[in-house]
């Protein structure tokens, strides 16, 4: 025997759903894409909302580009809608696992809504934080070349050492 849910009436009118204008049921909330890159380096483009529900996949994303072979990793949050606590959390779980690879990470971000949770936690002096995917490149060759002990010409490419410099013998 199926049981039957009867309808009561309260004498009110029944309230319609709250939805957001760009929801899309069939859509997806949080994307992430691998954007073309300078070849030392992967360039994560994230799209969408960042929370505890999307959160695993941009976890799963970062750690998978978290490897020897990619010795810079740019995650652009240009596009996120909103990023909330659980977002925070994968960006320091994911620059912990860069960190221990070896691998310099850098996060590019210009609207309030990633800057302020970043300011607010204090990761904004944690991380090296760009405005745009150029600047970020830019921060990234300039590490690299101090790491190398080089100087970076105009167009971010590392010129050949300079009389009186010495490049670091191979060990």
């Amino acid at each position: 025997m199926t049981p039957l849910l009867q309808h009561v009436s309260t004498g009110r009118p029944a309230r319609a759903a709250a939805v957001r204008p760009d929801f899309q049921p069939d859509g997806e909330v949080l994307t992430v894409t691998v954007c073309p890159a300078p070849p030392d380096a992967v360039v994560l483009a994230v799209c969408g909302e960042v929370d505890s529900s999307t959160s695993p996949l941009l976890r799963d994303r970062l750690l998978d580009h978290v490897r020897p072979t990619c010795p810079q990793l740019v995650v652009d949050l240009t596009e996120v809608t909103f990023f909330g606590a659980a977002g925070i959390t994968v960006l320091v779980a994911a620059r912990e696992a860069a960190e221990t690879a070896g691998i310099r990470m850098c996060l590019v971000a210009c609207t309030r809504v990633v800057l302020r949770a970043l300011t607010i936690t204090g990761l904004d002096s944690v991380f090296d934080v760009c405005p745009d995917v150029e600047h970020a490149r830019l921060r990234m060759t300039e590490v690299a070349a101090q790491i190398i002990g080089r100087s970076v010409d105009d167009d971010g490419i590392l010129p050949r050492p300079r009389t009186g410099h010495r490049a670091p013998s191979p060990v």
